[in-house]
């Protein structure tokens, strides 16, 4: 059965159609035609028995595309997108296009439209065409500009997407504030991978004067740290983002796990460990980090443990159950519970974004489902059962 806001839609489609019964009536009592009112009644009859497709196409035939009735295929078209069926709101807002007689205001409103269904569509560079055109237009150009940010990023197209966040600064209030600083680190991570360090690093000081105490960028500074054999700056550079970012803790020893049975990988550790202070919560953290990042055998790892276990209730009880209080453990026992669970974390979900809830294995700067930055966050706690919309 067809939603209530769609149902709404179509009413509304009917009434518009309605307003323009009276001086359209000469029109529809052409030879062979039904008469407007057999029409009209004729579309409520499809809509009262639930068939709106062929309601719609009632419609459609009734009313010609001109200043007057616009309005009406405007809502049929937006009806279709919102029915999925972008396709026929495509050819819908493509023929108000070709009117050369519209005014210019239907026109854009109509080139909007026909952008959100290119968009909807996966045809960005048709979307891109029409929202570039719509930055021309004073009335349309922020709303353009914010569909073109989503247009650039998922073409991973960064320059394209910093010019565009710098015109809409001009003009408003970004939605995502600390995109552009994900743009620059982005290009940043390509030229780190080209071999290009400086030119990594050039893009990272224009990170700094974007947004101040940047998690990202510090880490990258610190990659690049590790790449010029400069463990001790590596170590300062990790040992900021988790001062300023403590929830990123899980991240870091990740990044450089693999360097932890070398002197420059132990210097790093041991610049964080000064972090993790008595508080067991902040001691969970630091073991859960290391059961994501491989760690799970680490001598410190193993140390806080028992507060990791302590802090998840379910964890918490299962182990009293099987076993004992998890702070009596002896070290074998900790050693076969720290790779039980490593096992665990690695086939389950580890963040979830705090906006629209999804779920995944690995962390994104970027929401893969809402497209938001900086919304993931880590667990911090085993999911003993499974979870939906994990990616």
């Amino acid at each position: 059965m067809i939603a209530n806001g769609l149902w709404l839609l179509v009413f509304i489609a009917a009434g518009v159609v309605t307003g323009v019964l009276v001086t359209r009536r000469a029109r529809f009592k052409q030879q062979g035609q039904l008469s407007l009112n057999e029409q009209y009644f004729a579309g409520l009859n499809f809509v009262l028995n639930e068939e709106p497709d062929k309601a719609l196409e009632v419609f459609l035939r009734m009313v010609e595309v001109d200043n007057e009735t616009v309005e009406t295929h405007l809502a049929l078209g937006s009806l279709y997108r919102r029915r999925g069926e972008v396709d026929r709101a495509i050819r819908i807002h493509e023929n108000i296009m070709a009117r050369q007689s519209l005014k210019d205001e239907h026109r854009e409103h109509a080139m909007f439209a026909l952008g959100e269904d290119y968009f909807r569509a996966g045809l960005l560079d048709r979307a891109e065409y029409m929202f570039q055109r719509l930055t021309e237009r004073t009335g349309w150009r922020t709303t353009a500009l914010r569909y073109l940010l989503r247009i650039y990023e998922q073409q991973s197209d960064w320059q394209q997407a910093i010019a565009a966040f710098r015109q809409l600064k001009e003009l408003a209030s970004p939605e995502h504030p600390t995109a552009i600083a994900h743009y620059l680190c982005e290009l940043a991570t390509q030229a780190r991978q080209r071999g290009e360090h400086d030119v990594a690093l050039d893009l990272l000081r224009q990170v700094r004067e974007e947004q101040r105490n940047f998690a990202r960028s510090a880490l990258l500074r610190a990659e690049l740290a590790f790449d010029a054999d400069n463990a001790e700056l590596a170590g300062r550079l990790c040992q900021r983002v988790v001062e300023l970012h403590p929830q990123l803790l899980p991240l870091v020893l990740q990044r450089f796990a693999s360097k932890a049975n070398t002197s420059s990988g132990a210097l790093l550790l041991q610049s964080v460990r000064p972090l993790v202070r008595a508080d067991s919560t902040v001691r969970a953290m630091y073991a859960y980090s290391g059961l994501t990042s491989g760690l799970e055998h680490e001598p410190f790892v193993l140390q806080c443990l028992a507060d990791f276990v302590r802090e998840d209730p379910s964890l918490n009880e299962l182990v009293r159950a099987l076993a004992k209080d998890p702070m009596e453990l002896n070290q074998a026992e900790l050693r076969a519970l720290a790779s039980a669970l490593a096992q665990i974390l690695k086939r389950g979900q580890r963040y979830r974004c705090v906006d629209c809830g999804l779920g995944t294995t690995a962390h994104f700067w970027q929401c893969p489902g809402c497209r938001s930055w900086d919304v993931l966050a880590p667990l911090m706690r085993v999911e003993l059962a499974p979870v939906a919309r994990m990616r």
